[in-house]
């Protein structure tokens, strides 16, 4: 079999990986990279075209974002995805499409957006299915619906990771460990030695203290998220801290497209762990549509800024959305805060707030930033040690490519026991 990364190879972004063996070929994700400029897996139109199967790990755009380019240029593969992952990457994709306005300026348009959407196929955890070879996904823990796609070969089987989280969360169970293979494609955004996250809970209790802090001065906090996975779960801690008298009482303000999220987590809630169903179906205690969030009922949002409160809000890199109509009212205010909870890019205003910067440049105009700046390591992501702990479950295993991040430390704490890969784009590998 033959491996060709046509993106997420030393990045964090774009994530397309062809495999091809004889006749057969399967592209596990096809993402694009967000940041200062959109980058596009580095794949020509004839190699696309040959492409008859694609598997999507989860919804997030640097995994599935290329999809309506791939339609636009007219080509139609098998697209092999879960429910969940198919209803999320919808808002994320049309979202994506609205943002960017023309097709001179995308590539493509809402109908490409639909036709994928219309065409890709649903399949559950543990079912085989035929995507070129036959493959299997497996629970990844990272957002809802997302996957580890297990392609079988009588060489041995090889494992795709796609993003993975080795924590049990609000929503979520922790990712399927043990499995068995030869060769493993592991993610790796929190890959340096020094990347060792603390427990939610200490997370949690720090974003609370910060909040409590803020309130008690007048202020409001700004939370900037991803739609989709962060925003469910920071939702729903605020929410508990909340009713436990952790949190003091105010109202929490959900912005941009959290709201649907939050209802497509709804309606997919059996795709969530134990926790979340009896909530729901014993004692009538839905989560997802606590009295304490709120949706601002005005176009200018003076209900929102008229008294402190927490708004949950798009975008999380500060990249566009909702998040910089209230940076622009309240950056000027020290009683204010804004808390990172998110991985902010390379490039991007996020990384550079977070880094340090005094101002943000919103539109035509540039805005001194004066309010408090916080970060709160929560991620969807396995840290440097439990990204060592899932490798070294597996069983059988004797070659790991590492992708999807920037830090190679990995490697050298894998290569007494694995040949371990550190892949080049475009380079092509052999298995």
């Amino acid at each position: 079999m033959k491996i060709k990364f046509f993106g997420g190879a030393q990045e964090v972004g774009r994530v397309s990986i062809l495999l091809e063996e004889e006749k057969n070929n399967l592209m596990l994700d096809c993402g694009i990279k967000l940041g200062e400029k959109t980058e596009y897996p580095v794949i020509d139109d004839d190699t696309l075209k040959r492409v008859e199967n694609i598997t999507i790990s989860h919804a997030h755009l640097d995994h599935c974002g290329y999809l309506p380019h791939v339609y636009s240029k007219k080509f139609k593969p098998k697209i092999f995805l879960t429910k969940p992952t198919r209803d999320l990457m919808g808002i994320l994709l049309s979202d994506y499409c609205r943002i960017k306005g023309t097709k001179e300026r995308t590539g493509f348009t809402s109908k490409d957006v639909n036709n994928v959407l219309r065409d890709a196929r649903i399949t559950e955890y543990d079912e085989l299915f035929n995507a070129g070879f036959k493959t299997r996904f497996y629970q990844a823990g990272h957002i809802l619906g997302s996957a580890i796609t297990s392609v079988e070969r009588p060489e041995g089987r090889l494992v795709f990771s796609g993003d993975i989280c080795m924590r049990k969360t609000r929503v979520l169970d922790s990712c399927e460990k043990n499995l068995s293979a030869k060769t493993l494609i592991v993610e790796s955004t929190y890959g340096a030695k020094e990347d060792v996250l603390p427990s939610h809970k200490d997370s949690y209790q720090k974003m609370i203290k910060v909040i409590n802090e803020t309130l008690d001065k007048g202020g409001h906090v700004i939370i900037p998220s991803f739609a989709v996975g962060r925003a469910q779960e920071v939702l729903l801690a605020l929410d508990d801290y909340m009713r436990s008298g952790a949190l003091r009482p105010t109202k929490i303000f959900i912005e941009g497209m959290i709201g649907k999220a939050m209802k497509i987590y709804r309606h997919n809630a059996i795709y969530a762990n134990d926790d979340i169903k009896r909530r729901i179906l014993m004692s009538e205690d839905d989560p997802f549509k606590s009295p304490n969030f709120n949706r601002s009922r005005s176009k200018t949002r003076e209900d929102v800024l008229k008294e402190p409160s927490i708004i949950v809000t798009t975008s999380g890199m500060l990249s566009g959305g909702p998040v910089l109509f209230y940076l622009e009212k309240l950056a000027g205010n020290p009683k204010n805060t804004i808390i990172f909870v998110g991985y902010q890019a390379e490039g991007t205003s996020g990384r550079k707030v977070l880094e340090g910067g005094k101002k943000i440049r919103i539109g035509d105009n540039e805005v001194e930033l004066k309010l408090r700046v916080e970060s709160v390591k929560l991620s969807g992501h396995a840290d440097f040690n439990e990204l060592l702990q899932f490798i070294k479950s597996f069983k059988g295993l004797e070659k790991v490519f590492i992708m999807h991040g920037d830090k190679p430390d990995l490697k050298e704490y894998l290569e007494k026991d694995y040949e371990v890969i550190i892949p080049k784009l475009l380079e092509e590998y052999h298995i």
